[in-house]
């Protein structure tokens, strides 16, 4: 979530409408939690242009006078309400249109992790269902003084020694560290010979499973023709 601090209103006010001629348009902002809350802009229609009245739910205000030359705004066409800057200055006198409408605001509701990507450098950015991204984590990588001591810990992975050295954690990318890869498909380590004897163990002890409920059936088979 992202608390908003700016607007930005863009359109037309007409020239041409009658003075006291009343537009309101509201604009859905967001506090720092992602909780949405409405600012609502009253334009009033004068003898020199419009004067601007700015209201959000907590009480604050704002106003502003806009003044048009040609159609072309002279005035600053910016006002502050409860912290947010309002900018104006986009707006156009012109007759006959009216057109004025919010054309931007930088808050943001809260949002939940959608996806991820992985950069060169280790970098996990998160993209959120509010449309944000930002980095979330990093991936770091790991050197020793001589790789040849690790020992090694299950069948894909090791663990330092004294003769090892300790492990010195670092960027990838950065010194003699390598660069990440992501979306690529690694080449496995599994160690085949082992896991084709495993399968061989596990089909084995089937076999001998199998054999023993066939067993089994004999003997009740024998049983039952006993009793008879």
């Amino acid at each position: 979530a992202a608390s908003t601090t700016s607007a930005t209103v863009s359109g037309n006010l007409p020239s041409d409408a009658a003075v006291g001629t009343a537009l309101v348009r509201d604009v859905q902002v967001y506090d720092n939690t992602g909780t949405a809350r409405t600012v609502s802009l009253s334009y009033t229609k004068t003898t020199g242009g419009w004067d601007v009245a700015g209201s959000d739910p907590n009480g604050s205000t704002g106003t502003a006078s806009l003044t048009f030359s040609g159609g072309r705004q002279t005035s600053a066409g910016t006002m502050t309400i409860g912290g947010i800057a309002v900018d104006m200055s986009k707006l156009t006198g012109f007759a006959g249109l009216t057109t004025v409408a919010v054309s931007n605001q930088d808050g943001r509701a809260a949002g939940t992790l959608k996806s991820y990507t992985l950069s060169k450098d280790g970098t996990l950015v998160g993209s959120f269902s509010n449309g944000a991204s930002q980095a979330i984590g990093r991936v770091v990588l790991a050197t020793f003084s001589n790789p040849g001591g690790l020992e090694k810990a299950g069948s894909s992975g090791y663990k330092s020694t004294f003769n090892s050295g300790n492990a010195t954690i670092g960027t990838p990318g950065s010194g003699s560290l390598g660069s990440l890869q992501a979306g690529a498909l690694e080449m496995s380590n599994v160690d085949l010979s082992q896991e084709f004897t495993n399968l061989i163990v596990a089909q084995r002890g089937f076999q001998a499973n199998a054999r023993i409920i066939t067993t089994s059936d004999e003997v009740l088979q024998e049983l039952t023709n006993l009793k008879r």
